[in-house]
């Protein structure tokens, strides 16, 4: 495991064993993650990105378990990494981790939070576990805490319940809980989910100033590439359990590789679309996980499909650049189409990419060039 790497997850299989079949939810998931670094993970619902954070934190429900794989945590004190795959997930190792080494801000705040304790208590809770603090000392902590995250008059604040709090306010008690025992990895799983524009903008922007702060290194999952584009650094982007292309997120929007990710892209609406144009939409559906297509997963949607080779040969990784990896037979050296390679290699030895396919008017790069600027 590299000096520079936080937490690094290899080949990470995670299947859930049911009465239709074993459901294949995670299936050879694989990245690094930097200290101060958001790494982006998108695709369609069912493509495993929540069980992935799940699983990293050993939280996967029954009858899911962790069948394979290797998540490698380097310890902030120096050492060996661990490998929290290994751990037991009822162990003390595993529960010191969770909330004190990688937080997890969950999908919807009203079922998150405990209904029945305030938001002050629950927070405070967090700091007594991994901070070791008393009771008085806690609930302090908690109400500066809340006033980290821009909750309106903390100390009032922290003696409300869920129910009490406008949607935001609740999205904000969660960041506030995951923060407060002060990890050096936050997961943030679709953070602006059933938010007004407004109120993403302030979620977003919280999260930036805290990775800036505090030097935290963020997972980032969501369905919004336009989040994807203004907040991740790495985009590893998911489709049935698998991670089909992972790169800087410059290069997922101006020159992707796996025809997934273009079909992606290709359904945004873009800033010069004709008015009431129909977009592009991505053929089918996504199959059951229990009844996967043979070969490729994404051939029986695929537009580059190619009978007798995608259908029958299950693609390995393969990088078409130093940080460029994608799951695709098309772009493979053994391309069964001849597929030319995405780069060519100039005279100084440098990878020179070819020129950018898609329109310039895409919403995500036009934020990319503003944060950029």
């Amino acid at each position: 495991m590299a000096e520079n790497r936080i937490l690094s997850v290899r080949d990470l299989k995670t299947h859930f064993f049911t009465r239709e079949g074993v459901v294949r939810a995670v299936d050879g998931v694989g990245f690094d993650l930097a200290p101060g670094q958001v790494l982006g993970i998108v695709g369609e619902s069912g493509c495993g990105k929540s069980v992935t954070a799940l699983s990293i934190l050993g939280i996967v429900d029954h009858p899911g378990r962790i069948v394979a794989g290797r998540i490698l945590l380097r310890p902030a004190r120096g050492g060996p990494p661990v490998d929290l795959a290994g751990l037991d997930p009822k162990g003390r190792r595993i529960r010191s981790i969770r909330g004190g080494e990688i937080a997890l801000i969950f999908q919807e705040p009203m079922t998150s939070l405990s209904p029945v304790h305030t938001i002050g208590q629950q927070v405070s809770e967090t700091i007594r576990l991994h901070r070791r603090r008393g009771r008085r000392q806690s609930r302090e902590q908690a109400v500066e805490v809340l006033r980290s995250v821009g909750i309106p008059d903390p100390e009032r604040g922290a003696k409300l319940y869920p129910i009490q709090l406008s949607g935001g306010l609740r999205q904000r008690a969660l960041i506030a809980q995951a923060l407060a025992g002060e990890p050096r990895v936050l997961i943030a799983d679709e953070p602006t989910t059933a938010l007004d524009v407004t109120t993403q903008a302030q979620i977003l922007d919280l999260l930036r100033d805290l990775r800036k702060r505090r030097g935290m290194a963020i997972i980032l999952i969501t369905h919004d590439l336009g989040v994807i584009a203004e907040m991740a650094d790495q985009v590893l982007v998911m489709y049935l359990g698998k991670g089909v292309e992972c790169t800087p997120v410059d290069r997922i929007f101006h020159s992707p590789e796996h025809p997934y990710t273009r079909a992606l892209l290709s359904s945004m609406p873009g800033l010069g679309a004709a008015a009431k144009q129909a977009l592009p939409s991505i053929a089918g559906s996504v199959p059951p996980a229990f009844r996967r297509p043979s070969g490729c997963s994404f051939h029986p949607r695929c537009q580059e499909f190619l009978e007798g080779s995608c259908n029958r040969t299950e693609p390995e990784p393969v990088m078409v650049r130093p940080d460029h990896e994608v799951l695709c037979l098309r772009r493979g050296p053994n391309d069964p189409a001849g597929h030319s390679p995405p780069d060519e290699l100039s005279e100084n030895g440098h990878f020179v990419s070819k020129p950018d396919t898609l329109s310039r008017n895409r919403t995500p790069r036009s934020r990319i060039k503003k944060r950029r600027d």
